[in-house]
């Protein structure tokens, strides 16, 4: 297997796959000409939206109605000096309240100077004589009706104040009625506000207000162009789903249909190769697909002036292409596996066209999420497939993705891809694919009859799959228990143990795999020892755990000094408002769920599980690095915040931990070293600065000396790691 796919064939095995979609018609119309005919009429739609949003937005005419002929005079000189300061460019205080509408918008005491203020524009003015003036303000004809308006002049000291006694009704729960009853208190309110400034100006300059009112309008400012915004992506997924569906059908279901496929499984090719040549050809015309409808999008909306009305002053620049175009990518070799995944359940190009229908309308209910306002990305939202895709993809057209939620969704998106192309590769060349019988759900949950001592790398990445949304739905859980951090702690212990140690343990059950070799439950020593040996091998592991455990934590530190620059500044924010309740905790109960826990969990997890399952697939250097990666990965997401500086340190902590784990073929040793090293870590994070300058000095970092004896007691624990293994081995062989 690794020597067909080191040796050129699967390139060229691709380069053929490739060439036979690409000469389906079908596959070149979706690639080239769907782009040109849908974004211009895209484009168009939108215009059209925004010009009705616009004119939806428009200063209505309202319509007011007085029953006394000699209020209307009354009425038109209320308004005209209302108007006069409008004209003169005060700004009404009352904000355009909408009755029924829980926008947060309102601009507040200052909005901005360019907003159309109420004026006598907004108005017409009748005088209802043959009717009364309740008839005409329940049918309609009228909006406000003013059923008294009395004018009068008030002394105050020397002077004279306007005074205007107005009394109105308007339908109750009409908006346009409501909104036509507002504008008018606006107006007035505006000749009130400015009628008491004047005489507090003239009588006390110094005496403030007695409330003075600043307001601020947050959340999306237009809700119309944050769906449009939404609208881009759905396009995007859509069209780069159905540049994938095609060639996946032709190449599973419709070979299958021609009679080709039992002509290709019976080629010398390994069959795992066969899929991924045509995983490869999918791929690659799904990601052609997306570039060419990114093009499409940039030069519709970068040329056609639609850019800037949507996207702000910047328009869909360049730069957001090229931020866009790896998530596709991304999307595209995920939905490809799902694809290929689904296809293998297909006799023929109609039924695996009947089976993909039904995916396509599920894929639009998370782009109706997007669509809807002020929907923000969050952990929650970054682990549900593609919808999280779509969210990700409106916040880097909008400018401010969230860093967290999108690690998350680029993490998942891939880990669900691995899932469904290992599932793929299950369905594709059996027994049902070559004869042409159609395979069934029951072959994916159909429990393997033979048991197998090491896992199949499948299986891993199924686990994996599942195994990361749920540890960052967790994690975003933890804000229930905000206060509570020794509970929190316990809890947190608790899902280590569950997701690392239960579920995997029935997983690998189910499946058949045994598990003392998986995992490497045992001693790792042979049974052909004396008692004696195997003693003398045990205090060894163990001195060799402590020497090597106890170091360790020295070259963690300087490895998260050195990479203190990748770290957040609201990480560091949120670790010292908990170092004081940290300091409250017993030390024996952080001990449990912070050292012992984890170091049990992620040694059957990461040294067991995932170890065994690439030892299985490639060579062991290979294995300890796969395994130490994931390792790192894992401690970069802190609860929901990201930790990037903790990766260099954890990966190397990973390659020393599955060297041990090889070496001695027990995951044991791992564990006590693990320990130690935690309890070390967690006991210095105890410590003020102070405690420790009589061993640090007054710098940071660890001295050069402890560096270098550190050093030292490593390689004298790992060579005694060595020699211990070299020794078990060659008593095994006598």
């Amino acid at each position: 297997m690794n020597d067909y796919l080191s040796g050129g064939r699967l390139w060229r095995l691709c380069l053929k796959e490739l060439r036979e979609s690409l000469r389906d018609r079908r596959t070149v119309m979706t690639l080239i000409l769907m782009p040109i005919l849908v974004y211009p009429l895209l484009s168009m739609a939108m215009q059209r939206l925004l010009l009705g949003t616009v004119s939806k937005g428009q200063q209505p005419s309202y319509v007011l109605g007085v029953g006394d002929p000699r209020y209307a005079p009354l009425v038109s000189e209320l308004l005209s000096n209302a108007q006069s300061l409008i004209d003169s460019g005060v700004i009404s205080p009352i904000p355009p309240i909408q009755f029924e509408s829980k926008s947060s918008e309102g601009s507040g005491e200052n909005p901005p100077n360019d907003e159309k203020q109420p004026g006598l524009d907004s108005f017409e003015l009748f005088s209802i004589t043959d009717q009364t003036l309740q008839s005409a303000l329940q049918s309609g004809q009228i909006d406000v009706a003013f059923t008294k308006i009395e004018k009068r002049e008030v002394p105050i000291g020397k002077a004279k104040a306007m005074s205007f006694d107005v009394e109105i009704e308007f339908r109750n729960g009409d908006r346009r009625g409501e909104d036509a009853a507002i504008l008018v208190r606006r107006m007035c309110q505006l000749i009130n506000d400015q009628q008491a400034y004047g005489l507090r100006m003239s009588v006390a300059p110094e005496f403030s207000p007695a409330v003075e009112l600043k307001t601020r309008g947050v959340g999306r400012k237009d809700d119309a162009t944050a769906s449009l915004v939404g609208v881009i992506p759905l396009v995007l997924i859509l069209m780069t789903i159905t540049g994938a569906v095609y060639p996946a059908i032709d190449l599973t279901a419709g070979e299958r249909e021609r009679g080709t496929m039992e002509a290709m499984i019976a080629t010398p090719a390994p069959r795992f190769a066969l899929l991924l040549s045509k995983y490869a050809a999918v791929v690659t015309v799904a990601f052609l697909t997306a570039l060419a409808n990114l093009f499409a999008t940039w030069v519709t909306f970068s040329f056609g002036g639609l850019g800037k009305a949507i996207f702000g002053p910047a328009g869909f620049s360049l730069w957001t292409l090229l931020q866009i175009l790896p998530i596709l990518t991304i999307f595209a070799a995920f939905f490809s596996s799902i694809l290929l995944a689904l296809c293998s359940f297909a006799k023929s190009f109609k039924e695996a066209q009947a089976y993909l229908i039904p995916v396509m309308l599920i894929c639009l209910a998370p782009g109706l999420v997007t669509l809807m306002p002020n929907i923000e990305f969050t952990n929650l939202f970054a682990v549900v497939p593609l919808l999280n895709v779509l969210l990700l993809s409106r916040d880097i057209m909008t400018g401010q993705p969230p860093l967290v939620p999108s690690f998350i969704a680029v993490i998942t998106t891939i880990a669900y891809g691995a899932a469904a192309l290992v599932i793929a590769s299950h369905l594709f060349g059996t027994s049902h694919s070559v004869m042409g019988s159609q395979s069934t759900w029951s072959d994916l949950v159909r429990r393997p009859s033979k048991p197998k001592d090491h896992p199949d790398l499948g299986l891993f990445f199924i686990y994996l799959a599942f195994l990361f949304p749920v540890l960052f739905v967790i994690s975003s859980m933890a804000s229930w228990f905000e206060g509570a951090t020794d509970t929190l702690m316990g809890l947190n212990a608790l899902a280590l143990a569950s997701l690392f140690i239960v579920v995997p343990f029935a997983w690998l059950s189910f499946n058949r795999v045994r598990l003392i070799p998986t995992i490497r439950l045992g001693d790792g020593s042979s049974n052909a020892l004396a008692w004696s040996a195997r003693s003398t091998r045990l205090a060894g592991m163990i001195l060799a755990s402590l020497l090597v455990g106890s170091t360790l934590w020295m070259f963690a530190l300087e490895g998260v000094l050195l990479f203190k620059s990748w770290s957040l500044s609201e990480h560091i924010d949120q670790l010292e408002s908990l170092k004081q309740k940290w300091l409250e905790i017993p030390f024996g109960w952080i001990l449990l769920t912070q050292a012992l826990a984890p170091a049990i969990a992620e040694e059957f997890f990461f040294r067991g599980f995932a170890l065994s399952a690439f030892l299985g697939r490639t060579n062991q250097v290979r294995s300890i690095l796969y395994s130490a990666f994931l390792f790192g990965l894992f401690h970069v997401i802190t609860g929901n915040v990201l930790s990037p500086e903790k990766f260099i340190p954890t990966f190397l902590l990973g390659l020393v931990l599955g060297t041990i784990a090889v070496w001695t073929n027990s995951i044991w040793p791992g564990v006590f070293l693990h320990f130690t090293h935690n309890a070390i870590v967690l006991w210095f994070s105890r410590l003020e600065p102070s405690q420790l300058e009589p061993w640090f000095g007054s710098s940071e970092h660890v001295p050069l000396l402890w560096l270098g004896g550190g050093a030292l007691v490593i390689t004298a624990g790992m060579a005694l790691f060595y020699s211990l293994s070299r020794f078990q081995k060659s008593r095994t062989a006598e």
